[in-house]
């Protein structure tokens, strides 16, 4: 009777040893879902070169003549979808780093964006409302929003990220939307719809958010 308990036990040890290493072996071969999965376009989120990205996912660029392009980077604008039309400052208009500068309409929804430097508006891009496809498509180039004639140029850059910096944030801030959408997919008018491997498409999301909702993603990625 002894030999007959030892001998269930040593079974009953190997089949729950065999059972962990199917379950090891699954969750090995698992795809692990990556934000590329959830961002269609992540070709736009590869930043060119020489461009200073703020937290507030906007970018700054330095032209030959002094002046700083400005424009949304390409995570905010693959997750804002469709726009209705962008509301550009006024030539002259006297910008502040991290404060609202224009604002994105969709749909009786009114997105607003920080400046990424402080100084003065010399120039906008009519064309993003003119062409909002192409502004969409190619964020970097033809999706610059205004021009700026930076007054503490030196300072506000220490607050910006460039290069290798700037795309492991873009990266991370990817995986955190990622999140931000989970935490809230309970909701589904909200969320967006979901993908066959149960993620959730993240392009143009914004279209379908509202609410309090909208409000938190504004003020967790957009400031």
């Amino acid at each position: 009777m002894v030999v007959l308990l030892v001998l269930l036990t040593v079974l009953g040890c190997i089949g729950v040893n065999m059972a962990l290493r199917r379950k090891k072996a699954a969750a090995a071969t698992r795809p692990v879902r990556e934000p590329a999965a959830l961002f269609p376009s992540q070709a736009a989120q590869e930043l060119p070169g020489g461009l200073f990205v703020h937290e507030g996912h906007t970018w700054a660029k330095l032209d030959s003549t002094g002046a700083v392009q400005v424009g949304l980077d390409g995570f905010a604008r693959g997750i804002l979808g469709r726009v209705d039309r962008f509301e550009l400052p006024p030539d002259g208009a006297k910008l502040r780093q991290g404060e609202p500068a224009f604002a994105a309409l969709q749909g009786g929804k009114r997105i607003e964006f920080v400046s990424p430097v402080d100084g003065v508006v010399c120039s906008v891009n009519e064309r993003i409302n003119a062409d909002p496809a192409a502004a969409r498509k190619e964020p970097y180039e033809k999706g610059w929003a205004f021009m700026i004639r930076p007054s503490n140029l030196s300072r506000n850059l220490k607050k910006l990220r460039i290069g290798a910096e700037a795309a492991a944030w873009l990266e991370r801030e990817a995986r955190s939307f990622t999140e931000f959408l989970s935490l809230h997919r309970a909701v589904p008018l909200e969320v967006g719809a979901t993908l066959p491997d149960g993620g959730i498409h993240a392009e143009g999301i914004m279209e379908t958010m509202d609410g309090e909702i909208l409000q938190i993603a504004i003020r967790k990625y957009f400031r």
